[in-house]
């Protein structure tokens, strides 16, 4: 059986902090480049919100996504969570349809309905899209990209599109792009997830939390007839690894506090490992004993060379998938 997959997230938050942000577009590609080298499988950009007041800004996904196809290999690029609602669907599989034939097919995508952020609602409004509509426009999205990556043409009398004889060129490379639905402890969410998910991104914080609603996910698969038993979990999770535990959990909270600019009570969500090695190692273990099959790592710490290298090298080999 494969071993537990390791993927990357990329920041791109502080690029609009306007004192920062042209010294660190250089610092951003050699990331990029180092990482690819060190081994990770995959690397990731965040798409929650783009707009809104600055809540939590992030540059344009699918323009960094284009970029990192132009500066690696051999990395799957991707972004989590993509919010594929807030998109006309048929502009973006074209978008990703195009992004993979640069990257020479290694595009990926975690889409979720709407990220918990207090501005999302007047971001949905902006851009024309009915916030109530999240949902069932991420739904029938997925399922129209998946037909316009395989179909030359095709026609569509849908709840929120309605069109004659459309198709894309060019193609994936692969005929498609693995669409991973992202969901926590929502019902229709972990039901996308069973019914549309090539794989399912998760942010759980316990693994009895990450083993419930993945039985959940199985059980909802079973019911419409699906065999996931083989589906991709991934945990988005956020590190700071110390050879000293105790310090490992200070400087990972006080730099988390320090980065998103919020208390440590409002960053519950993002999974924290802050302690030594061998403690990350255990923990994780447990959910790959589970069914985790990978992890997405976002770093909060100066020396992320130094963090990449104890997570690869002293946290990766002692992941057994059983």
């Amino acid at each position: 059986m494969a071993g537990v997959e390791f993927g990357l997230l990329l920041h791109t938050r502080h690029w609009i902090r306007a004192e920062r942000a042209p010294d660190d577009l250089d610092k951003f590609w050699r990331a990029a480049e180092d990482a690819e080298g060190a081994g990770f499988e995959h690397l990731w950009v965040g798409d929650s919100p783009r707009i809104a007041r600055m809540d939590r800004a992030h540059a344009d996904c699918l323009t960094v996504m284009a970029a990192l196809a132009a500066k690696t290999k051999k990395a799957k690029i991707g972004a989590v969570p993509l919010i594929a609602g807030l998109r006309n669907p048929v502009l973006l599989a074209h978008s990703l349809a195009t992004l993979d034939v640069i990257s020479s097919g290694r595009i990926i995508i975690g889409v979720s309905a709407a990220p918990q952020y207090k501005f999302a609602e007047q971001e949905f409004e902006a851009c024309g899209v009915p916030f109530a509509q999240r949902a069932g426009r991420l739904d029938e999205a997925i399922q129209l990209m998946r037909r316009l990556w395989a179909e030359e043409s095709l026609s569509l009398d849908g709840r929120y599109l309605r069109f004659k004889d459309i198709g894309i060129q060019p193609k994936p490379v692969r005929k498609s792009i693995p669409i991973w639905c992202a969901a926590g402890d929502n019902d229709n969410a972990l039901k996308r997830v069973a019914c549309l998910g090539d794989g399912w991104f998760t942010v759980a914080p316990t693994v009895d939390i990450f083993a419930a609603r993945r039985a959940k996910i199985e059980s909802l698969a079973r019911e419409l007839e699906r065999d996931i038993k083989n589906l991709p979990s991934t945990l988005f999770a956020t590190f700071h690894l110390h050879p000293a535990k105790g310090k490992a959990e200070e400087e990972g909270w006080t730099l988390a506090e320090s980065y998103y600019r919020q208390p440590r009570v409002q960053l519950k969500h993002l999974s924290p490992f802050f302690g030594t090695p061998e403690q990350c190692a255990e923990k994780l273990q447990q959910y790959v004993a589970a069914g985790l099959t990978g992890v997405v790592a976002r770093f909060v710490a100066p020396d992320i060379e130094v963090q990449t290298r104890m997570l690869l090298n002293e946290v990766k080999p002692r992941l057994k998938r059983i």
